[in-house]
């Protein structure tokens, strides 16, 4: 059971009791719930906590609490404390090991022996700073009977694949991947496969990705759904439904999740009768009844690809009660066609089942804007901030040398900020002799043409990229992680970028992966 609030914003009160009660000497892993809730209140707090009580349940636990919180990196972190500090409690498999999943061929070269660093905070080096400190060494070989470094088992490496996949930490998961392969101490369970898989996915890393599948002896229906969805997000929506078919000519019991994935591939990649097909045949073919989720997917559908009134009489057919994600799902597809007086009705359907949901306030916001209406706009962002509601900034992370940094629009907080900018200006000057102009329609405050276009030429990934131009050597890809739908001005500055630059760039947005290259991207613009 998870911390109570006040045991996780203040967990010093139950410290106190557990030492006042002895338990904390009794038994160590009484130091598990209490790392868990000190972690995420103060990281060099749980920090001295684990390491007066040391055991793996205990560490497990702070790790899982931090890899599901607001900053996943921190997780990472953590692991590396683990590693550099010994201690005689560890936990091994008493089952023989199996075969660790071999490395991809195209990673066996320059393998890294030590975990990479990463951000973290208070007493832990910082992300901007680029200073990591010392990494340890990872475990290798036997597990020796004898006392000796803490090891990582099956919970701690899920935990840590979980936070990797979420940053987009790929560098930090090849490293994971390699400490698995190189001991013999932890055996490579299904969950633990499928956990790599999805890193991979969820990196961009499709290569990576399809050589763990095919090195998956014992697959299970999470694993195949774990790559036909990532293949959908990915760009790859036709090698998913390949996929999907063979997992059924093998006789795989699928089961509601995986045609959610089958339904969100078909909206990726456009395919409207196919999307229609598997939804109206579901209860015959699988004997599953569809769900909101696949409703909700296939409201996807067809609003992307312009059916809005269609999608529109889907949610009003549908025999269960439309949610905020079903609405949700036109209201994207309205904004994307410019469909303004459906978005507005859409919206305030949205409202009227959760009047905190930001993203409804914000169409609402941006309608006005697009129109000239400042009163209106002025309304609606006074009404936002008296419900406290918030819209979450434009930011964008990137990895570099297991080294995690985070950028927000007109970011000028990094060291090498100077450089970055200088390289932003060599981009613009590149695209002015291609023609481009930026797009500021999509910038919704009110001031002059030339300030909206300073403002779209700040965006967070715009400044992730530069930085990766910076240094990366070339050929090397960067990959990029955004937490909102990247804009229609970065999307086309990204596809001239892998161009001139000869770069390979795979951006993760909120909805999907971009991967550019050569001047065009894996989305095929319909995005």
């Amino acid at each position: 059971m998870p911390p109570a609030a006040s045991t996780c914003s203040n967990p010093k009160p139950l410290h106190a009791r557990l030492l006042r009660s002895g338990a904390l000497f009794a038994d160590r892993s009484a130091a598990a719930p209490l790392a868990a809730a000190a972690s995420l209140a103060s990281l060099p707090y749980a920090l001295s906590l684990l390491r007066a009580h040391p055991s793996t349940f205990s560490y497990n636990s702070a790790i899982r609490a931090i890899s599901r919180g607001p900053r996943p990196h921190l997780a990472i972190s953590l692991y590396r404390s683990m590693l550099s500090h010994p201690t005689t409690t560890t936990t091994h498999p008493s089952s023989p090991p199996a075969p660790a999943l071999p490395l991809p061929p195209h990673q066996l070269q320059a393998l890294p022996s030590t975990p990479p660093s990463s951000a973290a905070a208070s007493n832990l080096p910082s992300a901007s700073s680029g200073h990591p400190s010392s990494p340890s060494t990872p475990p290798r070989g036997t597990c020796p009977p004898h006392a000796r470094m803490l090891d990582a088992d099956e919970v701690t490496l899920l935990a840590l694949l979980s936070a990797c996949a979420h940053l987009g930490a790929l560098h930090t998961g090849r490293w994971l991947h390699a400490y698995l392969a190189r001991t013999c101490c932890i055996p490579i369970t299904k969950y633990l496969g499928t956990a790599l898989l999805n890193m991979y996915m969820r990196c961009g890393d499709v290569q990576s990705a399809w050589s763990v599948f095919h090195a998956t002896r014992h697959k299970d229906v999470r694993t195949w759904t774990v790559m036909i969805a990532g293949l959908a997000v990915n760009g790859f929506s036709t090698d998913a439904l390949t996929l999907f078919r063979e997992m059924k000519d093998r006789g795989i019991h699928l089961d509601s999740i995986t045609l959610t994935a089958v339904l969100s591939a078909c909206a990726h990649a456009g395919m409207v009768d196919e999307g229609r097909r598997i939804l109206h045949r579901m209860s015959v073919d699988h004997h599953l009844q569809p769900t909101i989720e696949h409703y909700g997917c296939a409201v996807h559908l067809l609003g992307r690809a312009g059916r809005l009134e269609e999608a529109l009489a889907l949610i009003r057919a549908v025999p269960l009660k439309a949610d905020v994600a079903l609405w949700g799902a036109l209201l994207v597809a309205c904004r994307c066609h410019k469909n303004v007086e459906m978005g507005q009705m859409v919206a305030m359907e949205i409202l009227r089942l959760d009047p905190q949901h930001a993203g409804a306030w914000v169409f609402l916001s941006n309608v006005y804007a697009a129109a000239g209406k400042w009163d209106l706009v002025q309304e609606v962002r006074s009404s936002m901030k008296e419900h406290g509601i918030h819209k979450p900034p434009g930011s964008s992370v990137v990895e570099l040398d297991g080294v995690v940094y985070e950028f927000f629009s007109g970011d000028h907080s990094h060291p090498q900020s100077d450089q970055i900018y200088a390289m932003l200006d060599e981009i613009g000057k590149t695209l002015s002799l291609k023609g481009h102009k930026p797009a500021t329609k999509g910038v919704t405050f009110d001031i002059d043409e030339e300030d909206k276009e300073v403002c779209i030429s700040e965006h967070s990934e715009k400044l992730a990229v530069a930085f990766g131009l910076l240094n990366t050597r070339r050929g090397d890809v960067i990959r990029i992680v955004k937490n909102l739908r990247i804009c229609e001005d970065c999307h086309y500055v990204m596809k001239v970028i892998s161009e001139v630059y000869d770069r390979v760039i795979v951006v993760r947005d909120r909805n999907r992966f971009h991967h550019f290259k050569n001047g065009s991207c894996s989305c095929l613009d319909y995005w």
